[in-house]
């Protein structure tokens, strides 16, 4: 890695703007049946919609440190937070002479944090393990040692990582066996929990790098729909580019990929929202239900790909992108839309309440059960903590495993518990 000064970042610009301009042309040379004029048309729009929508490359690595900072800040609150409430519970749950060390709960949640973002993130640490080979022990102490950020911050967050994982795993397998059988059950809950918001650590940096990116964006920055006017040519190409083996998989998943990255570019209204102000709602709902079209019409393109049965069928879903992206470089959007219904206008507000509404169910009760008569402290304070381990974790993608998981692991606990 070397030191980004200002040529150096200039270069990269360089560099980068060059390959923006030949990876048009490459992409453009897949679309069949263009004459000079289209062709010409076609390149001249993806390539300054290319310009305006991609991210300089030094806010690429402001955002990227900035990202990588406050998730591993925020991981550790919400796992040190969930390891509290599992050391709480099990103080309820055990009598103190067999009661396992409160910061062992931590621990346990931590360590599984660290590895499963190690196992979620290895083809970045094999791209590390390869720098760090390059490297050899005297270049990585140069770099450590260097008052530059750049030449530093990922080999230093690397080496803590791998390094809080190894030592938070063995005090936790340890202590953990030294534990009651009771509580060994809760320290495996809160490593589920643990290991299931690992597996989101990349989704939090890449959120938080785009929600910078778009808010430190140059003035002059994209237009609405540059990004799907790039994601879209990039889907029609691949699209071409695979007609021969059109029945693969590989090459099925290789387009979808493409149209997904295209359905979350139509989505995208983050230029809407920075032209008008919180109370102009009727412009934000119209732009959204724009927005919507766009992606509803990808998606059926996206559904017919998974479905397409012969060469003719996928001849059409690819003439169909290609038209696509002339309409959308010659801002044709009328001939774009015409045979696209939008999806149902919902607000952010019902989105939201949607997403949250089984573990806001889960909160009323864990806080209108205990207070109900016949249910006495101890066996009421069980299952608060249940029921807000479940509230929590039914916020995560894999909410349906984890929380029957979770749940049947501290129910078990309660049964030993009421046993004894």
């Amino acid at each position: 890695m070397q030191i980004m000064d200002g040529a150096e970042l200039l270069r990269r610009e360089a560099l980068w703007l060059r390959e923006i301009a030949s990876r048009t042309r490459l992409f453009t040379a897949e679309l069949p049946d263009l004459d000079d004029e289209e062709l010409r048309k076609v390149r001249k729009a993806v390539l300054h919609a290319w310009f305006r929508y991609r991210c300089p490359v030094s806010l690429q690595f402001v955002t990227n440190y900035v990202a990588v900072s406050v998730t591993a800040v925020g991981m550790a609150v919400v796992s040190s937070g969930a390891g509290g409430v599992a050391a709480l519970f099990a103080r309820n749950s055990e009598s103190s002479t067999t009661r396992a060390p409160w910061w062992l709960f931590l621990v346990a949640t931590w360590a599984a944090v660290c590895l499963s973002l190690i196992v979620n993130a290895r083809s970045d640490w094999r791209q590390i393990a390869s720098l760090l080979r390059h490297l050899g022990f005297r270049g990585l102490a140069r770099r450590l040692t260097s008052a530059h950020v750049g030449t530093w911050f990922v080999p230093a967050v690397a080496l803590v990582l791998v390094v809080v994982a190894v030592v938070t795993v063995w005090l936790s397998v340890v202590t953990a066996l030294s534990a009651p059988a009771g509580q060994q059950l809760i320290i495996a809950a809160a490593g589920l929990f643990g290991a299931v918001l690992g597996l989101v650590g990349n989704r939090w940096i890449l959120s938080i790098q785009e929600l910078l990116r778009r808010k430190y964006r140059a003035r002059h920055g994209p237009r609405p729909l540059d990004g799907l006017l790039v994601e879209l040519l990039v889907a029609a190409a691949v699209t071409f580019e695979g007609r021969a083996s059109w029945w693969d998989l590989r090459h099925i998943k290789s387009v979808r990929r493409r149209l997904a990255f295209a359905i979350e570019a139509a989505q995208d209204t983050s230029v809407i929202r920075r032209r008008t102000t919180g109370r102009e709602w009727a412009a934000r709902r119209r732009a959204r239900a724009f927005h919507a079209m766009l992606a509803e019409l990808i998606r059926r393109h996206d559904r017919a790909v998974t479905q397409v049965c012969t060469a003719e069928e996928y001849d059409t879903i690819a003439a169909s992108l290609r038209a696509g992206v002339l309409a959308l470089a010659v801002e044709d959007l009328p001939g774009l839309m015409q045979h696209s219904t939008a999806e149902p206008s919902v607000s952010r507000v019902a989105r939201l309440v949607r997403r949250a509404a089984s573990s806001l169910v889960l909160v009323v009760f864990a806080l209108v059960i205990p207070i109900l008569p016949g249910v006495d402290g101890a066996t009421g304070g069980g299952v608060r903590v249940l029921l807000l381990m479940t509230a929590a974790l039914a916020l995560t993608p894999a909410n349906d495993l984890a929380s029957s998981s979770v749940r049947s692991a501290l129910e078990r606990s309660l049964v030993t518990k009421s046993t004894n």
